[in-house]
């Protein structure tokens, strides 16, 4: 490969920087919106797009960051999903009860060190999709305006397997087998056999609601990368996918 002389490497690194320079100061003068609730009261505040973009890769870098020491070592997905999983469940406690409930960036929520039971969940899909096993999650009611339950689902070896992570339930079978999320849907009755944690509630009605289960695309954790979110805001600026929620 022909070498590049020293002053044509000035000369493109001082256009490199030149470019930067220029996109930055566009970047202050075009106003963005970033969202954040407290105690469920939602605020919209105007930054400048360069700040909302890098604030943006810092945290994807720092996911990406925490997922590799979490699960250093481990090479299975059983093995980095349950690193996570027990990662989370230290690390992120309830919040205390007089405590404002603050809704933003996951990242946040892992820099506070608690938060409810969505942000808890929120924390452990992220952080095991960054790790390299996809996850997701749903409240799931177990009857029309009843008691609503947090599952996490995460695709370990292939297959979805189900996660609690507020309750710590993790479902595994008579061998010590994690559980594929479509025999607990097929039969809901075996949930309550297959966790050892105890709770005060059933799991059979939840399974009974995850009919048919279905996997969102793109994930929401995905939406945290740099790659899927560039993919996923082209795509919805030509229409291309519908969009709900946040």
């Amino acid at each position: 490969m022909r070498s590049v002389p020293p002053n044509q490497q000035r000369v493109r690194l001082g256009l490199l920087v030149g470019l930067m320079v220029v996109g930055v100061s566009l970047g202050l003068r075009v106003s963005a919106t970033t969202r954040q609730g407290i105690n469920f009261a939602v605020s919209r505040h105007s930054i400048p797009l360069s700040v909302k973009a890098l604030d943006f890769l810092h945290r994807d870098a720092h996911y990406r960051l925490l997922a590799r020491q979490i699960t250093e070592g481990l090479t299975s997905d059983e093995e980095r999903v349950l690193a996570v999983f027990d990662w989370t469940r230290r690390t992120i406690q309830p919040t205390p009860e007089g405590w404002p409930v603050v809704d933003d960036h996951i990242l946040n929520i892992i820099i506070r060190g608690h938060g409810l039971g969505d942000q808890m969940t929120d924390v452990f899909c992220t952080l095991s999709t960054y790790a390299g096993v996809p996850a997701f999650w749903r409240s799931i009611r177990d009857v029309p305006n009843g008691s609503s339950n947090l599952l996490s689902f995460a695709k370990v070896e292939g297959t979805w397997r189900v996660f609690d992570v507020v309750e710590g339930a993790v479902f595994r079978d008579a061998s010590g087998q994690l559980v594929p999320v479509e025999a607990l849907v097929a039969a809901p009755a075996l949930a309550d056999r297959f966790h050892e944690v105890p709770v005060e509630f059933s799991y059979a009605a939840y399974f009974e609601r995850l009919h048919p289960f279905t996997i969102p695309e793109p994930l929401r954790a995905e939406q945290q990368m740099l790659g899927p979110r560039l993919l996923f805001e082209t795509r919805k600026a030509l229409h291309l996918i519908k969009t709900e929620g946040r």
